[in-house]
C-alpha cells in the first residue's frame, strides 16, 4: 500500500512538472509580442557529420505569423500568417500553400506564435532552466523534437530533430524583441512565372 501511494505521488508530480515546463514555455513565448534575428545553421546526419551550413532570418509576429527565410546555401522563404503556409523555393520557381491548421506536422516554426491549447496537446514538453524541449505524442510526425533555449526573453537557439536522425541547430544572432514589425512581412504575392502548388 506504501509504495502504491508513493507510484501515485511519483507519477502526480511528474505530470505537474510536465504541465508547468509547458505553460513556462507558453508563457515566455507568449510575452514575445513580436521577434527578429539573422541566424547561421548547422546541419548534421545521423552519424553526427556536418553536412549543411547556411544563413537566413527569423521574424515573428503574434498572433501565429512567421517569416523564415534562409540566404544560403540555398534561397528558401517560409511564411505563415495562421491561416495559409507559404513554402516558396525560389531555385525551383516554385511555391507550395499549405493549410496552416494541417502543416504543424511539417513545421515546427507554427509552434512559436500559438497559445492554441489543443495545438499544444499533442506535445509532451520538459524544461531544464532556460532550455525546453517539445516532442510529439504522435511518433509519425515528421519533426520528432523541437528544442528551444532563451537567453531572457530573447529566443537563442533552436534545434529541430526529424523522424531521419537529421539535426538542424540555428543560432540567432542580432536579436530583437517586442519591435514593430511590418505585417506585410507576412504576406506573400508570388513572383510572374512560377508554378503554384497547392498541399493537402
Amino acid at each position: 500500500m506504501k509504495y502504491a501511494l508513493c507510484l501515485v505521488a511519483l507519477l502526480s508530480s511528474s505530470v505537474v512538472a510536465a504541465e508547468s515546463a509547458a505553460e513556462q514555455l507558453k508563457g515566455k513565448i507568449a510575452r514575445l509580442a513580436s521577434y527578429q534575428a539573422s541566424f547561421v545553421q548547422q546541419v548534421t546526419d545521423s552519424n553526427a557529420k556536418t553536412v549543411q551550413e547556411g544563413e537566413g532570418y527569423l521574424t515573428l509576429k503574434q498572433p501565429a505569423r512567421f517569416r523564415f527565410e534562409t540566404l544560403t546555401p540555398t534561397a528558401h522563404l517560409l511564411i505563415g500568417d495562421g491561416k495559409s503556409l507559404w513554402h516558396y523555393d525560389k531555385e525551383l520557381e516554385e511555391v507550395k500553400i499549405y493549410d496552416a491548421a494541417k502543416a504543424v506536422n511539417e513545421t515546427p516554426f507554427v509552434l512559436l506564435t500559438s497559445s492554441d491549447n489543443k495545438l499544444w496537446a499533442q506535445y509532451d514538453v520538459t524544461a531544464n532552466g532556460e532550455r525546453f524541449v517539445i516532442k510529439p505524442k504522435q511518433s509519425n510526425n515528421t519533426v520528432q523534437q523541437l528544442e528551444l533555449s532563451f537567453s531572457g526573453t530573447d529566443l537563442a537557439s533552436m534545434q529541430v530533430v526529424t523522424q531521419d536522425g537529421q539535426r538542424s541547430r540555428y543560432e540567432f544572432i542580432a536579436m530583437q524583441s517586442n519591435v514593430s514589425i511590418d505585417s506585410a512581412q507576412f504576406k506573400f504575392s508570388p513572383p510572374n512565372g512560377i508554378t503554384i502548388v497547392t498541399g493537402k
